[in-house]
Order: C-alpha cells, then structure tokens, then sequence
C-alpha cells in the first residue's frame, strides 16, 4: 500500500469525551483526519457533536435475550456476555473500512461483546490499544496488587474496583477472554513499556505481537504560556501575584471514593501547612472534597472540558501533584510537562517514562507519603530548579509525545498490517 493512499480506519471506544483514555482516542481521531485519513470513532456513549464520531446503532436483537442476559450478569457476575448492538458491527464493518482499532472494550453501560472480535478480525486488519488493565483480568480495570491475572483470577479480593461486579465470575470472564482472544487477529499496541511488560505476563494475550506507542499530546495546544498570559490567567482564577501554585487533578482527585491516591496527595499538600505564599489549585469532579481536606488556602475548579482550558490550569501553576498508585501512561504528568510545569509523582506504572526523574520533575517510591511529600516541598521551596526541570520536561515530551508522531507511528502500523493482510489473502 503506498504511504500516499488515504486509509479509511474504524476507532472503536467507549464514549467519545470523559477522561484521560477518551481524550487519548478523539487526539488520535483528530489526528488521522488532520493527516487526510478517513477516521470514524464509533462509540458505545455519543456526548459531543466531534466530526466522524457515530454512535453504535442499537440492535434489539431476539427478543428478551437482552433482559437474560444482563440478569445471568448480576448472578454471576459475568461481564457484558451479549450485545446485538456490538454484534452487527462486522455488517457495518466489512467493505468500509481497512483497519479496525479497538480501545477500550468495557464501560457505556457494557456497550461491547468481547464474542465478536474473532468475526471483525477475519475481515479487517486489527489493532487492539490497551489504555488499562481490563483485558488482562478477570473484570477490573486496574488490579492493585493482586496478580491472580497472572493464573486464571477467581476468588477475588476486590469486586469492587471498576468496573465492579456483584458476584465472583472473574474465573469465567477470564477464561473468557482468553478463548475469544485467542481467536481474534489483533495486533496489541501498549501506551507505555510498563503495560508492555504486563502483557508478557498474561496467558489471555499469549502469542500477540505487541508494540509500544505511547499516547499522543497535542503540543499546540499544550505548551508553556508567554509571561504576559500566566500572569493574566493567575488573575483570572484569584491566584496573587508571588504565590507558588500546586495543581491536582485526574485520579489524584478523583478516586477519594476508594481511599486510594487523594490521601497521599492531602498528606503532601499538607505538609506545605505554614508556608506562606502556597495555594493548591483543585480541578476535578471531587475536587470540593479535596479541597476540604487541605491546610493550605485552595482554589476550586470543576472538570475542565476543553484541552484549552486544561492548559490553562497547568500553565498558571508551578508544580503539578500526581499521587495515582496506578498509571498506565500518565497523561495529567504529560499535559503538566508540555506547559512547562514541572512534577512530583509517584513511580508508579509508566510514570517514570513520562516523567524521568530529575529531568522533568521528581518522581519516588509509590506509596512512600513522605517522599512524596519531601519532593514536592523541595520543588515548591527551589525555583531554580523548577526552571531546570521545566527545561528537561519540555525536551522530553517533545521528543516522545506529539500528537502528529505518534498518528504517524500508528499509521505506519495500519500500512504493514494491511500489507501483511493483502500478502496473505493473494498468496
């Protein structure tokens, strides 16, 4: 296939606007079209009016298989067994498209049925992006420290962790998965080398070529501010001139609900207590109850849900917390770094990849609060070498996560695939 010909590519996702997974896919979908490719995002939830986006048509499928279904489900505690909607995306598929790109198979109130994929991928090249956990186990997304992934899951510590389930069915949803994958002509891509390792670890995705390509920012619209722009974006959110501002937000905020990230976050922020000239600056849905936790003054945002205003936030910030225990890439950490703010952070997952330390922030032991704390004290207490780290972040995420690189890493990907596919096909 020349590298000239426009390539008509089907994204498959769950929503098109939510987090960081959803901003991921639509700068991919922007991308491709940007670069003259017919990309079309087909989604399980439509929440915008975004070019090329289509919402999955629903199917009824045989009447009351639906209502068997989802009942099976809850007394089970099996996951998304049967979807007529997602089951006629080979008819919609076939003929259309040369590439099919699967992201993210759960959520959307279970809008996916992983029993398709094998049918899809008969007819299109296939490409599989994993932006969490979910395919490697028995039903979470993110598996804490449990490694029963590694062997069949059953008798589950935590059916709690999204998505959650009401019964144990982690045994059968894993063996699941491994039958249907096994099946399925998928080239497995991972947004970060950490997930790359897990997916040698995991019998379901045994046998898979996988490749590396990290997520995409678009640095046109992340990038550091002019001096005449930070200082009337600080006005703007009540910032006062001289204050060192630290920003929170993503599951730094967002998963209080499970005690998990935020309490190492307050405890960091906390330990600024009695400095003078400290503000934290809390973005998110949670963030008012955040907020409430900490003993430095704060200023409340809700989830920004313009990219633009996003940046904003980390443009008129100095340090960025990123206290997740789990990250698959670290996208908050990448945004931060392409603003010219530097960040301290946990090693977790891909952060180090993100976020080398001493380059673009500092990054400590996971779970270690008080380095985590003693790192951001350092960072909010030396803006020399906030100044050097800014410098060393900057660098870093323009070499590995432009948006236009890494559309054209995987359209380079899409090309040999279908090479491969045509070569198969004529042989």
């Amino acid at each position: 296939m020349s590298a000239d010909t426009a390539l008509r590519i089907a994204l498959v996702h769950a929503a098109d606007f939510g987090g960081g997974a959803e901003r991921s896919v639509m700068s991919l979908h922007r991308g491709l079209r940007a670069a003259g490719h017919q990309s079309t995002l087909f989604v399980g939830e439509q929440r915008t009016d975004e070019p090329g986006v289509v919402k999955i048509p629903y199917v009824r499928g045989i009447p009351g298989s639906r209502r068997i279904a989802r009942a099976l489900e809850r007394s089970l505690g099996w996951q998304d067994i049967y979807n007529p909607s997602f089951r006629a995306l080979p008819r919609m598929l076939d003929g259309r498209f040369d590439v099919v790109h699967f992201h993210s198979l759960w959520g959307s109130s279970g809008y996916a049925d992983l029993s398709v994929l094998p049918a899809i991928t008969r007819r299109i090249p296939g490409v599989l992006t994993l932006r969490d956990y979910w395919m490697l186990t028995g039903h979470c997304a993110v598996y804490m420290d449990c490694m029963r992934w590694q062997t069949g899951c059953g008798s589950c510590p935590d059916l709690k962790l999204p998505p959650a389930i009401p019964r144990d069915g982690t045994h059968h949803n894993w063996l699941r998965k491994r039958r249907i994958l096994a099946r399925s002509d998928l080239h497995v891509v991972t947004i970060s080398d950490e997930v790359k390792q897990r997916v040698a670890e995991s019998p379901i995705l045994a046998g898979k070529p996988v490749t590396r390509i990290y997520n995409g920012i678009d640095l046109d619209v992340f990038k550091p501010a002019t001096p005449e722009q930070r200082g009337w974006q600080r006005k703007a959110l009540g910032i006062a001139e001289g204050e060192t501002v630290v920003l929170l937000a993503g599951q730094t905020v967002e998963w209080h609900r499970f005690g998990i990230a935020t309490h190492h976050a307050v405890a960091a922020v906390n330990a600024l207590e009695g400095r003078s000239g400290v503000r934290a600056l809390v973005i998110g849905r949670s963030a008012e109850k955040v907020a409430s936790q900490l003993r430095v003054p704060a200023t409340v945002l809700p989830y920004q849900t313009e990219p633009a205003d996003m940046a904003r936030c980390y443009q008129s910030a100095d340090v960025t917390l990123v206290s997740s225990e789990v990250e698959t890439f670290g996208r908050i950490g990448a945004e931060s770094q392409a603003c010219g703010t530097p960040v301290a952070a946990f090693d977790s997952g891909g952060i180090p990849e993100v976020v080398p330390h001493e380059v673009g922030g500092l990054v400590v032991p996971r779970r270690d609060t008080a380095a985590l704390a003693a790192a951001l004290v350092r960072l909010v207490g030396d803006s020399a070498l906030r100044q050097r780290l800014v410098q060393g972040g900057l660098a870093h995420v323009r070499a590995l996560f432009d948006q236009k690189d890494v559309t054209g890493n995987y359209l380079r990907m899409y090309r040999a695939l279908c090479d491969e596919r045509n070569r198969a096909t004529s042989g």
